[in-house]
């Protein structure tokens, strides 16, 4: 049998076994007892499991939410703690691919400059992107200029219920030590993309000619800290 969760539609054998609609397209008799399957769908276990909160299939991994029925097949395809790919590939080509809770140690021998075990960094650069380990948690922070605006967005490496429990602040001081811009924003999930992350308007967003005011020599006196809220 395929161990997966049992969802309408459900069938019964002669013996009143049921059989997930998965496994009745491979097997002619009933997995449990080879007796013959019938037409017959069992409504009333349909109706229940309509009705549960199921756990995700990456649970033994870390992840702790429960969907229903309609919507776990959605989060399971877009679950970090299911396989995911290294998130340096968006900038530069790594072929990593395997769980999250490997992807600590990947990030310390890959990709070591770019790799900080602190809940706070300091930025020089107009462009950027870090993987932070603090808190038991991965976080990534992406920091880019485009188009006139200069972004930054710190993203927990798992789901939204997760990343709501902390907040980043930015903080951009001007060479006189004196003017500085302050934000404070709850952290984003990885779950969505970064483009995603930047439109929402809840993420670092200045006007680029605001930014280099504060720079000295093209460098920034930018600091991102983590905590819990």
């Amino acid at each position: 049998m395929c161990r997966e969760y049992i969802v309408p539609p459900i069938q019964v054998c002669t013996n009143g076994h049921n059989i997930c609609s998965r496994c009745r397209q491979r097997v002619q008799l009933c997995p449990t007892c080879r007796a013959k399957i019938l037409g017959t769908r069992n409504v009333a276990l349909e109706n229940i499991a309509r009705k549960l909160k199921y756990p995700c299939a990456n649970r033994q991994n870390g992840c702790l939410a429960l969907f229903s029925l309609e919507h776990i097949a959605i989060h399971q395809a877009a679950c970090v703690y299911g396989k995911m790919k290294c998130p340096f590939h968006i900038y530069w080509p790594c072929p990593w691919q395997d769980f999250k809770c490997n992807l600590k140690k990947h990030a310390q021998v890959a990709h070591p400059k770019c790799f900080f075990e602190s809940s706070k960094i300091r930025l020089i650069k107009l462009q950027a992107f870090f993987i932070l380990s603090c808190y038991g948690e991965l976080f990534t922070y992406n920091q880019m200029l485009r188009d006139g605006e200069f972004y930054g967005a710190v993203q927990l490496i798992g789901a939204n219920s997760q990343a709501c429990k902390y907040k980043c602040e930015f903080t951009l001081r001007a060479a006189n030590g004196i003017e500085q811009i302050n934000k404070i924003l709850f952290v984003r999930s990885y779950t969505e993309d970064w483009e995603t992350s930047f439109s929402s308007g809840k993420c670092l967003r200045l006007g680029e000619v605001t930014v280099r005011k504060f720079c000295v020599e093209n460098n920034l006196s930018l600091s991102v800290k983590l905590f819990r809220v």
